[in-house]
């Protein structure tokens, strides 16, 4: 197993070639290569004897050691070693030297003890296989190998020859590993260092592991993972994009380019996370996804994403066929139904055509627009509804089960408030975990649909009541009549419990609750994630914003409140959204006397959105104060 000690020693003798010798010293080194080229090995050995007695550093002892070796005498080889060692003991060169010497002659604890202090060093990989070759030689167990010398011998792990395997998958050998790489230059030990590291939460560590190159796209996508999950998005990047081939198994193609859209997309380079999507989608993937339920996992989020995608920008026709190609394929992928479903129930909901383009289509002309709706096939709410109920019987869940809910009330065409809200019970008690606890997914759909119906106090009961139930335990019994505020829980709760916990503190007038909740949403939910089908979250995190600084704006701190609303403005998917907070900019700056910046912003949210007549006004009362 000598992996690494003949790179130490190239090195060695590299460094010893590279020095000016003493004039004696380098003269009876000189003859000693003349006679050893002859074949005068006598000679040859009573000179290296003379330079060994005059050699004053540990320059021309290794001129001495590296002849010795040439001669095959170990042993005055090692005696030249060990005493350059004593003169210099703080050398790392020399104690490469005789690690590696003594890992030659299989004199692996020897090694390991003159070896120990190269950890982490460019002559590292000599302690890693000492190390490494005492763990295979012994058996020891993990504390016994990483402990003190204390350590209580494990008698029973000596006796297992698995257990003895599955010594080397200990966390603690990362480092060792990492110094095996360092040595060797051989990738795969690194990737042994950093996944172990990876399995102990070092993540920083891993990461640190990082060779700056890599050698395949196998390996861009090792460091780009590893970098992915240390939350390093854009050094992800940078690792995925500096592989040297695209020569790669179809599988490990198809995850690169996966990870590649991810990266894109949390750096806020949309256009160029749909091209790598668009580019998976396009392969002929299907006798990977039949083989690998890895690469299947990957292709239905793709379809998921890139609808998605295209649905924030207004491309229902490209949406449609991302949406269609995924059921037919994936027809049990909840995600997908869902944003199947959810299709249908948008397409159902457009409004009809007005009184200007009901005219236009009975001259028989078409804008664009109305081109392009064209080309949009009808989606039943009804073949929506029936693909859902086939995916519950085979597999329910509380999001399958709420979609079905939405689908049917469309598909019958409950409009009345008393009708829809008289669905909702039954539907709470045929999901009860327990006394007051439902699926949050149930409830969550319950509560919104009692709000948007107008029962506010049922909402404000059942939110309340399900929150207690949640959370309450925290209070213990002995303290459950204090009086319990879902603000102390707000790092705890969901996404959609922070948006109806704040309403509803808006609504009894408790702002300071209000800010906490915005807050949270803030700093849990701003950062970009690559699971896309949570579809409102950047809504939830805009609006968080705006709210924010709506709070901040009436209690008069005016610059706080810009810096949320702009935020705001930066996130903002829509004209008329991004429109309407450019407006409430230009309002606050309006209030701080910032006649510039107020009349910037408005004139901005105008163009946006020339029917905006309250930032019409407000300009208005900025242009007269200007004159």
């Amino acid at each position: 197993m000598l992996i690494f000690a003949s790179v130490v020693l190239s090195c060695s003798c590299i460094a010893c070639q590279g020095h000016v010798e003493g004039g004696s010293v380098t003269a009876l080194l000189d003859s000693a290569d003349a006679y050893i080229a002859n074949g005068d090995v006598k000679s040859a050995f009573a000179s290296l004897k003379t330079a060994q007695s005059q050699a004053s550093n540990t320059y021309e002892r290794m001129g001495v050691y590296k002849r010795y070796l040439k001669l095959g005498d170990l042993s005055l080889a090692e005696k030249t070693v060990k005493k350059a060692l004593r003169k210099d003991h703080d050398s790392k060169e020399l104690a490469a030297i005789y690690g590696s010497l003594l890992l030659s002659q299989n004199r692996i604890k020897e090694a390991l003890k003159v070896s120990r202090g190269l950890s982490g060093s460019q002559y590292g990989s000599v302690y890693a296989e000492a190390f490494m070759r005492n763990a295979i030689n012994t058996g020891k167990s993990a504390n016994e190998l990483f402990g003190s010398r204390r350590t209580k011998a494990d008698r029973e792990w000596a006796k297992d020859e698995t257990r003895r395997s599955e010594v080397f998958y200990d966390t603690r050998f990362a480092p060792v590993y990492h110094d095996a790489y360092v040595g060797s230059g051989r990738y795969r030990w690194n990737w042994n260092a950093a996944a172990l590291s990876m399995h102990a939460g070092k993540y920083d560590d891993a990461a640190a592991m990082y060779p700056l190159k890599t050698e395949s796209l196998e390996d861009a996508l090792f460091w780009g993972t590893i970098l992915y999950d240390a939350g390093r998005y854009p050094q992800s990047l940078e690792a995925l994009l500096t592989r040297s081939s695209d020569t790669a198994p179809g599988d490990v193609l198809i995850k690169y380019k996966s990870l590649l859209a991810d990266d894109y997309y949390i750096l806020a380079q949309d256009a160029e996370s749909e091209r790598e999507r668009s580019e998976i989608l396009g392969m002929n993937l299907s006798e990977y996804a039949a083989s690998n339920p890895s690469v299947a996992q990957i292709l239905s989020q793709t379809y998921v994403n890139s609808a998605l995608y295209y649905k924030s920008n207004d491309d229902h026709l490209s949406e449609y066929q991302r949406l269609n190609a995924l059921v037919t394929r994936y027809p049990d992928y909840k995600p997908g139904l869902a944003a199947y479903g959810q299709f249908a129930l948008d397409r159902s909901r457009v409004p009809k055509d007005d009184t200007m383009t009901a005219h236009i289509r009975a001259a028989g002309l078409q804008t664009r627009q109305m081109e392009i709706e064209a080309q949009i096939p009808p989606v039943s709410v009804d073949d929506a509804l029936a693909l859902v109920k086939h995916a519950i019987e085979k597999n329910s869940s509380p999001d399958l089960l709420v979609l079905e809910e939405e689908l049917i009330l469309q598909s019958n065409g409950y409009t009345e408030a008393s009708q829809r809200v008289s669905r909702l019970w039954p539907l709470l008690e045929r999901n009860q975990i327990s006394d007051n606890r439902y699926p949050p997914e149930i409830v969550r759909y319950a509560v919104v649909s009692l709000i948007q119906n107008g029962y506010l106090d049922e909402a404000c009961e059942l939110f309340d009541t399900y929150e207690k139930e949640v959370y309450q335990q925290d209070y213990g019994k002995k303290s459950r009549k204090k009086k319990f505020s879902s603000a102390e829980h707000a790092d705890e709760m969901e996404l959609w419990e922070c948006e109806v916990a704040a309403w509803f503190a808006i609504q009894n007038g408790d702002v300071e609750s209000a800010l906490v909740f915005y807050k949270t949403i803030i700093e849990k939910f701003a950062p970009r994630s690559p699971v896309m089908n949570v579809s409102g979250q950047n809504d939830s995190v805009v609006n968080s914003y705006v709210n924010a600084g709506n709070i901040y704006s009436g209690t008069n701190q005016g610059a706080v409140a810009l810096d949320y609303l702009n935020k705001a403005s930066s996130r903002a998917t829509t004209a008329e959204l991004k429109a309407e907070i450019l407006y409430r900019i230009g309002k606050q700056n309006f209030y701080l006397n910032d006649l510039h910046s107020a009349s910037k912003a408005l004139q901005y949210a105008l163009r946006l959105d020339p029917s905006h007549n309250k930032a019409r006004f407000v300009l208005q009362q900025v242009n007269r104060e200007q004159k």
